[in-house]
């Protein structure tokens, strides 16, 4: 079991190649579109242009790559020739995550943080927000929700609920003339549209019915949640139980003929519904060739690239997504 290797992926803006974030070896790896491997960025290390302790993404902003590393408190920033250029340190807690260039110099981000409180509770804060480049506060605020937790709760019920909802309970995407969110929930099928001024551009829906996962699916999750959070050094994640529904939305972003493509997560085979990032109209559905709960997507202008985390042959393949079946 592979426990995500590949963790990430996207087109190199300025190049036309492909990245991919392999944490097991705490670097970059640069491929051609074809396949050819060119050449390894960074290494694991404290010094400068090295990488700590990779978490799950990397983004691109002004044709620079960021790289998050919980380690170092920020992101490692390489320019557009993959030469290393500075360190931004501005969080001690909580990173930014899931974060999407708006500009050469702002990024949107989901923003998860935490309020110890008294002996017995303490607070839970959600926020997409929009950053400068180089800036410690976020500005305006997208979106945010909180939640209050006790820790007998917390004891007694497990880490399942936390987990699901505070690190994986949302996706984000977005572009210089779109912000998207959309909570990955088994009920709802709801993404929330913002320009980058933070003011409301639309909603879009659509009326689903719940679908409950299969007891092998259930199973498999379970397993694997379980030895991802292991292999992480992850304490008391024997209790996780997965959600009995499926989400029906897992991702979100802009694609690359320029429409908002949206991950459904009610069949077990992928299927992307395209809407009109002007309008919100459904424009049309893609259905991807394989099946499988553990596929990810890396959604883009650039092109869409595609992997399983937990793979059946034993290791990790990427593929380049042909969407001329739209």
């Amino acid at each position: 079991n592979t426990f995500g290797i590949l963790n990430y992926a996207d087109y190199h803006i300025p190049s036309g190649n492909i990245l991919v974030l392999d944490p097991g070896r705490v670097c970059l790896k640069e491929f051609t579109p074809d396949g050819q491997y060119l050449r390894q960025i960074s290494r694991q290390g404290d010094g400068p242009g090295e990488l700590s302790m990779l978490s799950f993404e990397f983004f691109q902003m002004g044709g620079e790559i960021h790289i998050s590393d919980g380690m170092k408190q920020g992101f490692v920033v390489f320019d557009d020739t993959l030469g290393y250029r500075e360190m931004i340190q501005n969080w001690p807690q909580n990173l930014p995550m899931q974060c999407v260039a708006l500009s050469d110099s702002t990024f949107a981000a989901y923003k998860p943080d935490f309020d110890e409180g008294d002996d017995e509770n303490f607070m839970l804060f959600r926020r997409i927000v929009g950053f400068q480049r180089g800036a410690e506060d976020y500005g305006h605020v997208f979106w945010a929700e909180s939640v209050e937790v006790s820790l007998n709760d917390l004891i007694n019920n497990g880490a399942s609920d936390m987990i699901n909802d505070f690190l994986f309970g949302l996706t984000l995407g977005g572009s210089e003339e779109l912000v998207m969110m959309a909570l990955c929930e088994s009920d709802q099928y709801e993404v929330h549209c913002w320009h980058p001024d933070g003011t409301e551009a639309f909603t879009i829906t659509m009326d689903l019915e719940p679908v409950p996962k299969t007891p092998e699916e259930i199973a498999e999750e379970k397993a694997y949640m379980e030895g991802f959070f292991s292999q992480m050094g992850g304490q008391g994640m024997n209790g996780y139980e997965p959600e009995p529904y499926r989400d029906m939305v897992l991702k979100v972003d802009i694609g690359p003929d320029g429409n908002i493509w949206v991950q459904r997560g009610t069949y077990l085979r992928p299927v992307f519904d395209v809407f009109d990032t002007s309008t919100g109209e459904l424009l049309g559905h893609y259905l991807f060739e394989r099946e499988g709960w553990t596929w990810q997507f890396s959604i883009s202008e650039n092109g869409i690239l595609a992997w399983e985390m937990d793979p059946e042959l034993g290791y990790q393949q990427l593929h380049i997504v042909d969407c001329s079946g739209l």
